[in-house]
Protein backbone atom coordinates (compact mmCIF):
# COMPACT_ATOMS: atom_id res chain seq x y z
CA UNK A 1 0.00 0.00 0.00
CA UNK A 2 1.23 3.44 -0.96
CA UNK A 3 1.49 6.10 1.45
CA UNK A 4 -0.89 9.13 0.66
CA UNK A 5 0.36 12.46 0.13
CA UNK A 6 -1.91 14.90 1.39
CA UNK A 7 -3.37 16.34 -1.76
CA UNK A 8 -4.69 12.53 -2.21
CA UNK A 9 -5.82 12.08 1.09
CA UNK A 10 -7.57 15.47 1.33
CA UNK A 11 -9.46 14.63 -2.24
CA UNK A 12 -10.33 11.34 -1.25
CA UNK A 13 -12.04 12.85 1.93
CA UNK A 14 -14.32 14.99 -0.79
CA UNK A 15 -17.77 13.29 -2.07
CA UNK A 16 -17.44 12.73 -5.14
CA UNK A 17 -13.86 10.95 -5.05
CA UNK A 18 -12.73 7.58 -3.66
CA UNK A 19 -8.77 6.46 -2.95
CA UNK A 20 -7.03 3.76 -4.25
CA UNK A 21 -4.60 3.18 -1.57
CA UNK A 22 -2.56 0.58 -3.63
CA UNK A 23 -1.82 3.07 -5.94
CA UNK A 24 -1.77 6.17 -3.43
CA UNK A 25 -4.36 8.06 -5.83
CA UNK A 26 -7.41 9.54 -5.90
CA UNK A 27 -10.46 8.74 -8.61
CA UNK A 28 -12.92 11.14 -9.48
CA UNK A 29 -15.73 8.91 -9.66
CA UNK A 30 -17.82 11.39 -12.32
CA UNK A 31 -15.15 11.24 -15.09
CA UNK A 32 -12.82 8.47 -13.76
CA UNK A 33 -9.75 10.91 -13.85
CA UNK A 34 -7.13 9.39 -11.54
CA UNK A 35 -5.31 11.82 -9.87
CA UNK A 36 -1.62 11.08 -8.64
CA UNK A 37 1.06 13.85 -6.85
CA UNK A 38 3.66 14.65 -9.38
CA UNK A 39 7.07 13.58 -7.93
CA UNK A 40 8.90 15.99 -10.21
CA UNK A 41 12.75 17.73 -9.31
CA UNK A 42 11.86 21.48 -10.18
CA UNK A 43 10.21 23.49 -7.18
CA UNK A 44 7.28 24.59 -8.28
CA UNK A 45 6.48 20.66 -8.78
CA UNK A 46 6.02 20.61 -4.65
CA UNK A 47 2.05 21.15 -5.72
CA UNK A 48 2.00 19.85 -9.21
CA UNK A 49 -0.78 16.98 -9.58
CA UNK A 50 -0.34 14.33 -12.40
CA UNK A 51 -3.96 13.52 -13.58
CA UNK A 52 -4.71 10.85 -16.30
CA UNK A 53 -8.00 10.51 -17.94
CA UNK A 54 -9.40 6.79 -18.48
CA UNK A 55 -7.99 5.53 -22.11
CA UNK A 56 -4.88 7.82 -21.73
CA UNK A 57 -1.85 6.57 -21.97
CA UNK A 58 -0.53 6.13 -17.92
CA UNK A 59 3.00 7.80 -18.64
CA UNK A 60 1.59 11.08 -20.50
CA UNK A 61 -0.17 12.70 -17.46
CA UNK A 62 -1.80 16.03 -17.73
CA UNK A 63 0.43 18.06 -15.27
CA UNK A 64 -2.00 20.63 -12.90
CA UNK A 65 -1.12 23.37 -10.07
CA UNK A 66 -2.46 21.49 -6.72
CA UNK A 67 -3.46 25.36 -6.03
CA UNK A 68 -5.81 25.59 -8.54
CA UNK A 69 -6.86 21.91 -8.85
CA UNK A 70 -8.05 21.44 -4.95
CA UNK A 71 -9.59 24.32 -4.88
CA UNK A 72 -11.81 23.86 -7.95
CA UNK A 73 -12.86 20.63 -6.10
CA UNK A 74 -13.53 21.98 -3.02
CA UNK A 75 -16.11 23.94 -4.63
CA UNK A 76 -17.51 21.20 -6.26
CA UNK A 77 -17.88 19.09 -3.17
CA UNK A 78 -19.69 22.06 -1.93
CA UNK A 79 -22.03 21.81 -4.90
CA UNK A 80 -22.60 18.22 -4.06
CA UNK A 81 -23.81 18.95 -0.09
CA UNK A 82 -20.52 18.67 1.33
CA UNK A 83 -20.16 21.01 4.39
CA UNK A 84 -19.33 24.37 3.47
CA UNK A 85 -17.67 25.64 6.51
CA UNK A 86 -15.39 22.37 7.71
CA UNK A 87 -14.60 21.88 3.57
CA UNK A 88 -13.07 25.59 3.59
CA UNK A 89 -11.14 25.24 7.06
CA UNK A 90 -10.00 22.01 6.07
CA UNK A 91 -8.70 22.98 2.32
CA UNK A 92 -7.35 26.08 4.40
CA UNK A 93 -4.40 23.78 5.66
CA UNK A 94 -3.66 21.35 3.16
CA UNK A 95 -0.93 23.42 0.95
CA UNK A 96 0.90 23.80 4.50
CA UNK A 97 1.26 20.06 4.79
CA UNK A 98 1.75 18.94 1.64
CA UNK A 99 4.78 21.27 1.51
CA UNK A 100 6.20 19.92 4.30
CA UNK A 101 5.10 16.16 3.24
CA UNK A 102 8.17 14.16 2.59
Amino acid sequence: MAALHPYIRFLGSLPQFEIDHHAGTAIELRSGVVVAKYEGEKPHHRHCLALTWPGQAADRPVLVSATKYVPLQVGEAIKLGAPRAELLEASRHIFVEAGEWH
